[in-house]
């Protein structure tokens, strides 16, 4: 009934801003995605009792359309279901609860839901992962219905419990697009999760789109729809396929701004879509002398921030950086053995080198320069200091200009000046301050998210810039394995996941995706503990080093092979890709 009510209101909508649709729009229908067929479950089984109608209710929670069917219909229209929905693991119980006073077993029940909430959706539809590993109890309420069945009659704060694999199985990852906050244009993944067998709606990703980005990424990054936008209609398909997508309230907008909306779209459609994407503004186009677009199309500044195929990446052992793939050191006094380098790190674009240097006195300092020149000492110096990271470069004809290190606890950005010289500038680190020490930092390639390995534990932040660039954020720092307090190191896959390796002998390493939903391991097959390095690169194999050398494996389930120089190199490699 809640559904058809629904329906109901949307077309009268419609109907009232029909009258502001010019005459050239064609206006349609704006569908109900969340009533599109689904893949259904056993409904309710007659004479069920009170504990097998709760468990059934929670199973089948991943589609609404089916679990209503337990409630009684005052519940249903209390019902909220899409109102940030808590995702819990599989294994969950339902125990009897005594009765209040006068309450009748006959006509009554209570029942206990004990679950392990992962985390819930919020009003953007992304996963907030729950960071207090606690045991949740909730009550259930059921009522006798005059036909005999046991129905729910009251849910907890008129929500949702939903299981780990039905979430997975009803509800589909959507990667929307966004921009980095500074002048570059770099489009950024912003993860949500949207009900759909087999697509989420092309709709409901448009009108997240037209919200902008998560609460996490606000501040770090910034849509190309001015806030005035709305959607007209429907996302649908026209007569020969394309997808369409009509808009208003643009305003005034330049070529760039035009290119940059059209970038965001289709992007953010591209898993959902036909191959054609309309775009229109008032049922015009958005750019007159290109009504479609397609993926190739969008020439993606995001190969910005993925290194090159040449780039082999490098490794430090012996206090010398080397080539990983012939074990042959540098052209640079990196290389040589003039520094005695401790851990490296190279610039997106493969130009730049920055080292942290062993000094005579046992400080460590952090040096900078070209590949193929000597290193500049900057004024980083400290008793420990975690392996650089890169921003890449702000354009295609700049080098990197960015260093993040961690010395002695602080973060250190070390940028380059207009005259040259490397300059150091704070970071505001205190919302991770409170997790512990430093052992490990790395900026995702795209610049504006990091990960960090603080107090043994893995936290993924985004990188919040003031305009000018002069002042930075760590905002919103969250845990993305907070069940495992050991991990070594982390370094970017792509711009959407991480891969950690961990100390943990039943999961030495693991793949995790940025909001942490679920995390999947590694094969553990041929890994010694402990692990100290762990390098990783889009369109690369991973690189692990441990007690005996270095390893390298592709997929989850591949077994970790040796590393051609693992036996040359040894235990004390730390391999490192771009980045």
């Amino acid at each position: 009934m809640i559904r058809r009510l629904t329906a109901a209101l949307g077309c009268l909508l419609l109907v009232a801003s029909c009258a502001n649709i010019p005459e050239q729009t064609n206006a349609q229908v704006i569908q109900d995605s969340v009533a599109r067929p689904q893949q259904k479950v056993e409904l309710p089984a007659k004479d069920a009792d009170a504990i097998t109608v709760v468990r059934r209710f929670i199973e089948a929670s991943g589609d609404t359309a089916v679990a209503e069917a337990y409630l009684t219909e005052e519940a249903k229209r209390l019902w909220r279901p899409d109102n940030q929905p808590t995702i819990i693991e599989d294994n969950f119980s339902t125990v009897p609860l005594p009765l209040e006073a006068g309450e009748d077993p006959n006509v009554v029940q209570r029942v206990e839901v004990k679950s392990t909430p992962k985390g819930r959706l919020d009003p953007h539809k992304s996963f907030r992962a729950d960071v207090s590993q606690q045991n949740s109890n909730s009550t259930v309420k059921l009522v006798r219905q005059p036909d005999g069945q046991w129905r729910i009659s009251e849910t907890p704060n008129n929500g949702v419990l939903i299981p780990i694999s039905e979430f997975t199985n009803h509800y589909r990852p959507v990667k929307l697009y966004f921009y980095d906050n500074t002048s570059r244009e770099i489009p950024i993944p912003d993860l949500r999760y949207l009900p759909g067998t087999p697509l989420a709606s092309a709709s409901e990703i448009i009108g997240l789109l037209l919200q902008g980005p998560a609460t996490g990424l606000q501040g770090a990054v910034r849509s190309a729809l001015p806030p005035t936008a709305v959607q007209r209609t429907n996302v649908t398909p026209s007569r020969d396929g394309a997808t369409v997508v009509n808009l208003g309230q643009l305003g005034n907008l330049t070529a760039e701004e035009k290119r940059a909306i059209a970038t965001q779209i289709v992007l953010s459609l591209q898993d959902v879509s036909a191959t054609t994407v309309r775009l229109q503004v008032e049922g015009l186009p958005l750019v007159p002398d290109q009504p479609d677009w397609k993926i190739r199309d969008i020439q993606s500044d995001s190969d910005q921030t993925t290194p090159k195929a040449q780039l082999n990446g490098l490794m430090v052992v012996g206090g010398q950086v080397k080539d990983l793939r012939d074990g042959k050191p540098i052209n640079n006094p990196a290389g040589d053995g003039t520094y005695k380098v401790e851990s490296a790190a190279q610039s997106v674009d493969g130009s730049q080198l920055a080292v942290v240097e062993r000094l005579a006195n046992n400080d460590l300092a952090l040096r900078i320069g070209g590949m193929g020149e000597g290193l500049r000492q900057t004024p980083v110096v400290g008793k420990e200091m975690t392996r650089p990271t890169w921003q890449y470069a702000a354009a295609s004809n700049e080098v990197g200009n960015e260093v993040w290190v961690v010395a002695d606890g602080t973060i250190n950005r070390v940028v380059r000046s207009r005259e040259g010289p490397w300059l150091t500038l704070p970071v505001n680190q205190s919302e991770i301050d409170p997790y512990g020490k430093i052992t490990d930092l790395r900026l995702s390639r795209d610049g504006v998210r990091v990960a960090i390995v603080a107090g043994g534990k893995l936290y993924v932040g985004a990188v919040v810039r003031s305009q000018g660039n002069t002042s930075v954020v760590i905002a919103e720092p969250k845990p993305l394995l907070p069940s495992i307090s050991n991990v070594v190191g982390v370094d970017w896959l792509d711009s959407s996941r991480v891969v950690v390796a961990t100390n943990t002998p039943t999961g030495p390493v693991w793949q995790v995706p940025i909001d942490g939903i679920e995390a999947q391991r590694y094969n553990q097959a041929n890994l010694t503990l402990p692990l100290t390095s762990i390098t990783a690169a889009p369109s690369r194999q991973n690189v692990v080093t441990d007690a005996v050398g270095m390893w390298t494996a592709t997929d989850i389930g591949q077994v970790w092979l040796p590393h051609p120089l693992s036996q040359s190199q040894g235990p004390n490699a730390r391999p490192f890709y771009p980045g």
